[in-house]
């Protein structure tokens, strides 16, 4: 998906760059009159390249996009044989710190306030996990649970399945296949995640955030 956005977005003149860190978008805040509501103006956008901080003034006719308090932010990882290790001092992490820069700006507090999602990691965190199947069973049951065939190339889960009784409360989803190049013909790539990271698991006894892959698999 990502790749052919890049492909088409470059053939229309759009710059890319890259290794820019966006560390805040800068505010004006123009009060209400008798004649026009208020209204909050982007002026400038800050970046940091190489430790250098740099400023991009905006003019009128420029649009800002902004993604703040993303939920992958400082994630850590793990793999078929390691435990992605959870390091309870962890900040949150570029796009929260940015939000919380540009929350400060608003003096009605109408950018929200971040810190409600997330000064508390225990109260917020979730474990995802990538399933790489060709197991005739397995995939079987996924068109049993779907009425969709995940070898077609067309939708497959159409959304997120739940597995209310997992003590994990483990879910899963299953996109148009295959969603790399290079993915072999027969297999279906499954997006795993849970909420209850710290329970104990049904099969697996232990919490998901101490679990290698092929733990993760076996639950």
């Amino acid at each position: 998906m990502i790749l052919p956005m890049i492909k088409y977005i470059e053939s229309a003149g759009v710059s890319i760059e890259y290794g820019q860190k966006v560390v805040n978008v800068e505010f004006d805040f123009v009060p209400a009159s008798a004649t026009k509501a208020a209204k909050k103006v982007a002026r400038a956008i800050v970046v940091q390249h190489d430790g250098i901080e740099d400023r991009i003034p905006l003019t009128k006719n420029d649009q800002v996009y902004i993604t703040n308090g993303g939920c992958v932010e400082n994630a850590t990882w793990g793999s078929q044989n390691t435990v992605a290790k959870v390091d309870p001092q962890i900040r949150p992490g570029g796009g929260w710190d940015m939000w919380r820069r540009i929350a400060a700006q608003a003096p009605d507090g109408s950018f929200g306030n971040p810190d409600v999602l997330c000064s508390d990691p225990e109260q917020s965190n979730w474990m995802s996990a990538t399933v790489d199947t060709a197991d005739p069973e397995i995939l079987s049951a996924i068109q049993r649970i779907c009425r969709h065939d995940p070898l077609s190339g067309r939708v497959v889960t159409g959304g997120i399945v739940t597995a209310r009784d997992s003590r994990w409360l483990l879910s899963w989803t299953v996109n148009r296949q295959p969603q790399f190049k290079t993915q072999p013909d027969g297999h279906v790539l499954v997006w795993v995640y849970a909420l209850f990271t710290d329970k104990g698991g049904d099969f697996i006894k232990k919490p998901m955030r101490e679990c290698t892959g092929v733990e993760i698999c076996e639950e």
